[in-house]
């Protein structure tokens, strides 16, 4: 049987404008967000509902499994941007119709801080030696003493320094088969978390070792504050841990003008903010504690010259003794501990 090319062609223009006219029908409701793309946490994004037919029931938005609204319907919603996580989020908005059928929209967003970190250098107030086979792990200053942690599987070590000289006061072998991490202290019991083992140690001041768990996390930088210990793990996370009650909560998310900021590394809390390191940089990040958002940058590499110290690893302690308002810096087989004000000069 032979077909009529011209009929042929007019079957299907009639399906092409079916398609169409039903696809029509099917969008009857249509959802604007007011801004997409790069938002900073600032930013309040408005969503609208424009209908042809009858009113939706309700309506939910969503974004990274968390409520960000849910009532009845709303011809226009607001939501914060500061509720998302920062980096790519991405916001699911659902209608709910009368007849109980749901229908769903997304939009994605970059989340990026709305403050451009300011940059400042320390006063330098003393330079003490230090030796240069310890790869520092963590610092932390407890009853006038310093205390460091050194890496590496085999050579693990914990450490007591005098802080007026450098010298080293008490050096103690830790299990060789884990890779020492971050210190601090909560009361008199000194935590250390460990790399990749899934421990965490707790030692008395003289660095004997009290007992151990698990923990179910990397660990990378830890300190505390009013007996809590925060601890990174290499991402843009700082997470709060209870030792009391072995717990974990309230995970920060740190952001700067760029979008998430990961590889937070060796961290300490200073006059009410987070300083903490990044892996890979000499620089020194302040962090709000409560938004996450980077609000300062101190050093910028030049505590250390790399051409004269070509063997020095990267930045990774930081200790704070508050009676005097001084910061302990040093790093990965330096050789030397920078001593300098807490706060900024300029």
């Amino acid at each position: 049987m032979i077909i009529n090319q011209d009929a042929t062609k007019v079957l299907a223009m009639r399906i092409v404008f079916l398609i169409l006219f039903v696809f029509l029908l099917s969008c009857s409701y249509r959802i604007n967000f007011s801004k997409t793309g790069t938002c900073t946490m600032a930013d309040t994004v408005t969503v609208t509902v424009m209908t042809k037919r009858e009113l939706p029931d309700s309506l939910i938005l969503r974004s990274g499994g968390q409520i960000l609204h849910k009532s009845g319907f709303m011809p226009a919603i607001e939501f914060p941007v500061s509720r998302l996580c920062p980096g790519n989020s991405r916001v699911s908005f659902e209608l709910i119709l009368k007849n109980g059928r749901r229908k769903e929209y997304k939009e994605r967003f970059f989340v990026v801080s709305d403050i451009k970190p300011r940059n400042h250098e320390l006063k330098v107030i003393e330079t003490l030696p230090h030796d240069t086979s310890v790869f520092v792990q963590g610092l932390t200053m407890h009853r006038g003493l310093l205390y460091e942690s050194a890496g590496l599987k085999g050579r693990s070590r914990l450490r007591i320094i005098d802080p007026a000289t450098g010298e080293c006061v008490k050096d103690v072998k830790t299990d060789p088969d884990l890779f020492n991490e971050g210190i601090a202290f909560v009361k008199d019991t000194l935590y250390m978390i460990t790399w990749k083992d899934s421990v965490i140690l707790m030692f008395d001041e003289e660095l004997h070792e009290i007992s151990r768990k698990y923990f179910h996390s990397e660990g990378w930088g830890l300190f505390s504050h009013d007996d809590i210990l925060y601890f990174s793990n290499g991402t843009n996370q700082i997470i709060r841990y209870d030792p009391a009650n072995d717990l974990s909560s309230d995970t920060l998310l740190v952001v700067n003008e760029k979008g998430p900021l990961f590889f937070i590394n060796e961290t300490e809390w200073i006059d009410g903010s987070i300083w903490a390191n990044v892996y890979g940089s000499d620089s020194i990040m302040v962090i709000d504690p409560f938004s996450g958002k980077v609000t300062d940058v101190i050093g910028e590499g030049k505590l250390l010259s790399r051409k004269k110290y070509p063997e020095a690893g990267i930045l990774n302690g930081i200790a704070y003794d508050k009676e005097h308002r001084r910061v302990y810096l040093t790093g990965k087989n330096w050789p030397f501990i920078k001593v300098c004000n807490s706060y900024f000069d300029d």
